[in-house]
């Protein structure tokens, strides 16, 4: 039997839990368990498995980990060092933005930066080994604010996160939204699954489709939202299914 301890501050303890959903999910080829505790200030993840299964293990705790300090860790960094005097609204659409900007280069450094190994401390990690992502995260920062006029006015704000959206690579080649009983549908294929996502508000549309990032998007008939579709239009480019085909007949 092989096991390996993660651990990280209460205060942090959210990264735990998080990561914790993250690796579970990967953990089924290779047969491993989980189990989170609380010991004073901290809190644990201990991880087992047959030793034969060591390296798979191993693979699925360091990409959650990657998952883990790209994600989180970048939301929480920017968020502390970026103030702007934006709507809540805007200001979290920004944020969720600049967090998958440039995300696959930060993964591949990340890759080469963590090194899991047992009783490894990430909240140690995250503080004392992430320095060069966190001189980018600064430059991120700074530009943002330097630029952050631009931000008040809409068509600027739009032209901003479809210049950065369009640095993250697609995770989904097509994308379909259809608006039914005060909820927003999203469908697509992945490689091995189908994309078969409900939402209740707009916000939380936009946030998976910052994430999804697909390079074709299709709305399926009109939304009651204006100021959504039009976002929609000018940030993803999507369009309006019954529009295209109303033009196709004429």
């Amino acid at each position: 039997m092989y096991q390996i301890t993660i651990s990280v501050d209460y205060n942090r303890a959210d990264w735990l839990y998080s990561v914790d959903d993250v690796i579970k999910n990967k953990l089924n080829s290779c047969f491993a368990v989980s189990a989170l505790r609380t010991s004073g200030r901290r809190v644990y993840c201990s991880f087992g498995c047959e030793t034969q299964s060591r390296t798979q293990m191993l693979d699925a705790i360091k990409s959650g980990l990657i998952e883990l300090f790209g994600v989180m860790g970048k939301y929480d960094f920017i968020k502390k060092h970026l103030s702007l005097g934006l709507s809540k609204t805007n200001y979290d659409l920004l944020l969720h933005t600049l967090v998958a900007f440039d995300r696959e280069n930060e993964y591949k450094l990340l890759d080469k930066i963590i090194c899991v190994e047992d009783s490894m401390a990430i909240d140690g990690v995250f503080n004392f080994k992430l320095c060069e992502l966190k001189e980018r995260w600064i430059e991120i920062c700074n530009l943002t604010r330097n630029n952050g006029a631009y931000l008040y006015d809409d068509e600027t704000y739009i032209e901003l996160l479809r210049f950065l959206i369009s640095a993250v690579n697609p995770k989904v080649n097509k994308l379909t939204i259809k608006e039914a009983n005060g909820s927003y549908s999203l469908f697509g294929n992945l490689k091995n699954s189908v994309i078969n996502i409900s939402v209740k508000s707009g916000a939380e549309l936009m946030y998976y489709l910052i994430d999804l990032a697909p390079l074709e998007l299709i709305i399926d008939g009109q939304l009651t939202n204006r100021e959504l579709s039009k976002r929609l239009e000018g940030i993803f480019d999507a369009k309006v299914l019954n529009q295209t085909r109303n033009k196709t007949k004429k």
